[in-house]
Order: C-alpha cells, then structure tokens, then sequence
C-alpha cells in the first residue's frame, strides 16, 4: 500500500473513532435518568407542561409562590435582570425561565399568570395539584412543605432559595444560590451554554 492511502485510511479511522467515542459518552452520560428532572404540570395559560416541552433550551429554574414577601420577588427580579443581560448577547433564546409555585392551594394558573406579569415575559409559571409539585419536587431533590391551612395574611410556604440550571438534556448541572448578583449569574448561565 502506497504512504497517501495509508495515511487517509489511518485519518479516516482516527476520526471515526473519535466519533464513535464521543456518541458513546454522550448516549452514556445523558441516559441517566436519576439525574433528570420531570414535570407535569399546568402553565399560567391553562395549558399541560412536562419538561420535554423545554428539550433542547437551558432552564433556569425557580421554585416559590405569589404572595412571597421577600425572596420570591428578589429571585425573579434577578433573573428577569439576566434575562434582560441574555438579550443584549443574543443568548436569550436558548433559554427558559421558569418560575414554579409551591403553593397550588392558592396559585391558581390566573394567579400565577398575573404575578408573572410584573417579570420577565419570557417566564414560564407553573403549578399543579399537591401530588404533582410533589413529583417535581423530588425529581429536582428539593423540599415541599405545605402552606398553612388557615387562611392567613403574610403566610410563609418553606422553599428553596436557590435557581436550578438545567441543561436541554433535562438535568441539573448548577445551582446557583440566592446571593448571586445578576452578573454573577448571567456568566454562569453564558459559561453553560
């Protein structure tokens, strides 16, 4: 065999090797179902949502409810920040915010929807029944407690603080904690993509 030949047979091979491996790794490492997150649940339109509606998009995730009086709205108003940042970069589109509701007693899809409206237009607000955001809750290992019974004014639900990235794979690859400033997080979610 002449050295040309040999040399495109052994580029040929090396090139489909590394694709062979790269497939391999990557049918290895994004079959793992322990690590990805499922959802069914209602958006602020009324309409059925699962994660596979957001496949192929980055989530920045967010759980809290509407009458939060603090955190909920420091959280969202950071993230509609960055949301504002991805635009400027042209990073936005591949990118969905997602706000869910810890409190489906009282955050109805209209209420949810009206709360959304103060934000980012780009959010997603999600709710559901009390088994549902269960479900959603321990595919994203994080806690649900439920809201006080009684009717209160300025009730508190016990939630997490902190925003989950999610990649387009559906799993969880960073949690950004709730002391992150905007620019922190817009080059943390710009690193990701």
């Amino acid at each position: 065999m002449n050295t040309p030949l040999k040399k495109s047979i052994l580029l040929f091979c090396t090139i489909f090797g590394v694709i062979a491996i790269s497939v391999a790794f990557v049918i290895l490492h994004h079959d793992d179902g322990e690590n990805r997150v499922q959802y069914a649940l209602i958006n602020q339109d009324g309409q059925r949502v699962t994660q596979k509606d957001f496949s192929g998009r980055h989530q920045l995730v967010f759980f809290g409810f509407t009458s939060c009086g603090m955190v909920c709205p420091t959280q969202m108003a950071k993230l509609s920040r960055v949301m504002y940042e991805l635009e400027t970069s042209g990073h936005n589109q591949r990118v969905s915010p997602i706000f869910i509701s810890v409190d489906p007693e009282r955050d109805t899809p209209e209420k949810v929807k009206q709360y959304l409206g103060a934000y980012h237009q780009r959010f997603t607000g999600l709710t559901g029944s009390r088994v549902a955001l269960k479900n959603t809750a321990d595919s994203f290992k994080t806690l649900l407690a439920a809201a006080p019974k009684i009717p209160q004014k300025n009730y508190q639900v016990t939630h997490s603080s902190v925003v989950y990235v999610v990649d387009p794979f559906n799993r969880i690859i960073d949690f950004i904690p709730f002391e992150a400033d905007v620019s922190d997080i817009t080059q943390r979610v710009k690193a990701l993509l």
